[in-house]
């Protein structure tokens, strides 16, 4: 009888946190981030899309489904985690929308009231 074998594939994290990248690579995919926030503010979603794939080629994050990624804005602890979207936690501060990675929510939850 023959025997399996199983490779095991790289994992890929599902979050970045930039200051665990090289400084010149962080500041790269903050202005590469800071571009398709701008771009999807004007609806210009294919735009957005191409500049996510970027940062997902850049950083070896593992796609999210949505294809898009944000940073984590959290006041509580300014982590900056990089994410899928699709995931975050967002809150209102007066006009202001802040978003919350996993951890910052399930840590030091906020609700714009404190």
């Amino acid at each position: 009888m023959g025997h399996a074998v199983m490779t095991h594939a790289p994992t890929q994290p599902s979050e970045i946190h930039p200051h665990h990248l090289p400084a010149t690579l962080a500041t790269l995919v903050d202005e590469l981030l800071d571009q398709a926030n701008e771009y999807a503010d004007n609806r210009e979603l294919t735009a957005s899309a191409i500049l996510h794939a970027q940062v997902i080629s850049l950083t070896g994050i593992r796609p999210p489904a949505s294809g898009e990624l944000t940073r984590c804005t959290c006041q509580a602890c300014y982590c900056g985690c990089i994410f899928d979207a699709a995931k975050a936690h967002t809150y209102l501060d007066g006009t202001v929308e802040f978003v919350q990675c996993i951890r910052c929510a399930d840590e030091h939850p906020r609700t714009g009231d404190e």
